[in-house]
């Protein structure tokens, strides 16, 4: 199946989807797909690019490749499953799409305009083929999304198979304490895990650590108040490990209750270090006023300024995120971004919260999608490297998962739809 090269976003694959351009030959329709026609000129471009993209297929000798006219044939296929679902691209998507496209090869975006004049394509043609592959893209997503589940163990699965992504030499500064419930009744562990709930609360009350180890732990280093000293990934069993990696040494030291066959952990982390990804962190909210078919920009901008003006008087800023922004996912959330790591909004954005102090409210701000007031509620220095590993594990599995099942959508798609060979000989059946 072609699923992975329709969906990404490169290059090659844009100009290898850029629409047929004018050709000094007679031109004739190869294959109807849902009663639009295939021409010979749009397989000729294709097929030139592919070419040009580094030699996967001979110079055009007249013969139509099969396996790349299936590839265009699917592309019209997801094309037209994208507009029955009502997917749809914005001129700012399609902007943003080509930025990142620029910066992906190294050049600016007038750089990228020119590259594509040079080699005979139009932007306009660009700009469509980009919008065809971000609809695809969507596509992907809506018959995915609702059907991929990735679990906690899967992820803790694939983490252990790429010990890479870890943090292999960190190490932890720990104490510990310690209940034995091995080979007692269920009675008494429900008991004991009670108790142990009673002591991890006097502890996060204020009850010091070590205290609460001299009277209540089971464990042979109790006089030491528990205390471990520094240990690395190895040299701590699996249950600690997990616990330790979402923990923080200053709001969040103290573990839940941990069990093991031998009994109950309560797990104190007074330090880590090693190779870590400390970031600084910025709890952003944002309103956000696009521009669309019934607003320009000069309205977007008056609507702005207008509820900054109404923020400024003592209006709530979640009730007019949730009225007037145009960030549907926000909105709902009353503008929140969450915590947001340094690079992932555009300069303009990143650079007006980073700026503000923490509670003030921003002027709008302007940046290719409008309007933001934005607003930053708390900043913070945070370790993310177990959060990146888990990300990067939760996404390679969303990949596969979902390739498989839009391999397997698609194929019933391709099995429903009216495909008739005109110009050019149906394959055979495999």
């Amino acid at each position: 199946m072609v699923l992975v090269r329709s969906c990404l976003i490169s290059l090659a694959l844009i100009l290898a989807c850029l629409p047929a351009i004018a050709q000094e030959f007679i031109d004739r329709v190869l294959v109807v797909v849902d009663n639009k026609p295939l021409t010979l000129s749009e397989y000729r471009v294709r097929h030139h690019q592919e070419v040009v993209d580094g030699g996967r297929i001979a110079p055009f000798d007249g013969t139509v490749n099969p396996d790349l006219l299936e590839q265009l044939i699917s592309e019209r296929l997801q094309l037209g499953q994208a507009e029955l679902r009502g997917i749809s691209v914005s001129e700012q998507e399609v902007d943003a799409a080509i930025e990142f496209i620029a910066r992906q090869n190294d050049v600016t975006s007038q750089a990228l305009v020119e590259q594509l004049e040079n080699e005979g394509f139009r932007f306009i043609d660009f700009r469509i083929s980009v919008r065809n592959q971000q609809m695809i893209r969507k596509l992907v997503d809506s018959v995915a999304n609702s059907r991929v589940i990735v679990s906690d163990q899967e992820i803790e699965n694939y983490l252990n198979a790429h010990s890479e992504l870890r943090a292999s030499d960190e190490t932890y500064e720990v104490s510990h304490l310690f209940v034995l419930t091995r080979d007692k009744p269920a009675e008494q562990v429900a008991s004991e895990r009670e108790n142990m709930e009673v002591i991890r609360q006097r502890i996060l009350e204020g009850l010091p650590f070590d205290r609460a180890v001299a009277d209540f732990s089971d464990s042979g280093d109790k006089d030491d108040g528990g205390y471990l000293g520094w240990r690395t990934p190895d040299q701590l069993p699996e249950v600690f490990l997990e616990a330790l990696r979402d923990m923080d040494p200053g709001s969040n030291s103290v573990s839940g209750i941990l069990e093991s066959d031998n009994g109950l952990h309560l797990l104190k982390l007074h330090d880590r270090k090693g190779s870590g990804q400390l970031v600084d962190q910025q709890l952003v909210q944002h309103i956000l006023i696009a521009p669309n078919q019934q607003t320009t920009l000069e309205e977007a901008e008056d609507q702005a300024n207008d509820i900054y003006n109404q923020l400024l008087a003592g209006e709530s800023f979640e009730k007019m995120a949730r009225l007037y922004s145009s960030d549907a996912q926000s909105r709902v959330d009353g503008g929140s971004l969450g915590w947001v790591n340094p690079g992932v909004m555009v300069p303009e954005f990143e650079a007006a919260a980073s700026a503000l102090p923490i509670g003030r409210i921003s002027e709008p701000v302007k940046t290719r999608f409008g309007y933001h007031i934005i607003r930053v509620t708390d900043r913070r220095s945070t370790d993310i490297a177990n959060e990146v590993a888990v990300n990067q594990a939760r996404q390679a599995i969303f990949r596969r998962k979902a390739e498989e099942i839009y391999t397997t959508w698609l194929q019933s798609v391709r099995e429903r739809a009216f495909v008739e060979y005109v110009g050019v000989a149906e394959p055979a059946e495999s």
